[in-house]
């Protein structure tokens, strides 16, 4: 039965199922599940329905391996959410507008929404915002419970809309400019250890990973500064011949990510090396990074390598053994 149970895993997360789950989140009149045996989103009281149903396929499978909860979506979330565009918004009329909406008390929700509607614009950049943000709490779950995104048709970050906040609140800098080496090592430093705490998965990556970063030193720089001056992400690279460079690392900070920051970062980094003459880019991706497979493989790139990581048991089980033939 072992090899039934290996059939549930998460689906394809398309673009129906992704807007399923958004859906299944901000309604907070019901409680609702994935099931994986058949991919689909489920209410809890579809589920209790379902469980009246025989299936001989999945008889042996338990709920607890059948069902898994959806991303959970309070109203205290959508108020972190309302707070932290609050905060980036640069037009200082509104910005107070929004936060002082924010901190009245009762009515929070319906005030920001009224404040919004009144800029056609500053509505447009928030119901983006609103978006990549609760999106980027998919992905997170994904990841998660997968390991890995598997991702079909989907832009991964924001639209071009974002583009223009992006541009407001984050300032570009280079190893050209006074370079924040240390603080840039901090950073790294504290992306290695969130790695070497998480999953499988991002531990393996690390260990790819860690020849590259024990060269940064050498490494040159892009990195974004918010307006106020703090480090919110770089990218480190390397000169590998007359026209190719290598991407070593890169990484943001956890409080700006799901805001399209490294796309960001990349289209600056990408316009600089084709300005000095570099036509070709090597970009490793590992751990969650993988998911960013789907930003480049648009645009006609080339998988160059590829490693993988496989479970033992999978192969043995899955092959004779042909152990004799060395005795």
């Amino acid at each position: 039965m072992d090899s039934e149970k290996t059939r549930l895993q998460l689906p394809l997360l398309t673009e129906f199922l992704l807007d399923t789950i958004l859906f299944a989140m901000e309604d907070q009149s019901d409680t609702y599940y994935l099931d994986l045996s058949t991919g689909e989103v489920v209410s809890d009281q579809e589920r209790r329905m379902l469980e009246w149903e025989t299936d001989e396929n999945v008889e042996e499978i338990t709920d607890d391996e059948r069902y898994i909860d959806i991303p959970d979506w309070q109203p205290s979330d959508g108020f972190l959410v309302m707070e932290k565009f609050a905060n980036q918004v640069r037009n200082p009329i509104y910005k107070g507008k929004l936060i002082e909406a924010l901190q009245a008390g009762k009515g929070v929700f319906r005030r920001f929404k009224d404040i919004i509607g009144e800029q056609p614009s500053l509505e447009r950049e928030w119901f983006t915002f609103k978006d990549e943000q609760i999106k980027s709490e998919v992905y997170t779950w994904y990841r998660e419970h997968d390991g890995a995104l598997q991702l079909l048709e989907l832009d991964l970050e924001p639209e071009e809309l974002t583009d223009d906040i992006l541009q407001e609140d984050f300032v570009i800098g280079s190893s050209s400019d006074e370079l924040p080496l240390e603080e840039i090592l901090a950073l790294q430093t504290s992306l290695r250890e969130e790695m070497q705490k998480g999953n499988a998965t991002q531990r393996h990556a690390l260990l790819l990973l860690e020849p590259k970063l024990q060269n940064l030193q050498e490494a040159q720089f892009l990195y974004a500064r918010t307006g106020e001056g703090e480090l919110a992400g770089f990218i480190s690279y390397e000169i590998r011949e007359e026209h190719t460079v290598e991407i070593l690392f890169f990484g943001n900070k956890r409080e700006y990510r799901g805001m399209g920051l490294f796309r960001f970062l990349f289209d600056h980094f990408c316009r600089q090396a084709a300005r000095k003459g570099y036509t070709t880019v090597i970009v490793g991706l590992a751990g969650e990074a993988l998911s960013l497979d789907k930003l480049f493989t648009p645009l006609g790139s080339t998988t160059i390598s590829k490693q993988i990581e496989l479970n033992t048991n999978a192969w043995n089980e899955s092959h004779p053994s042909t152990e004799s033939a060395f005795l």
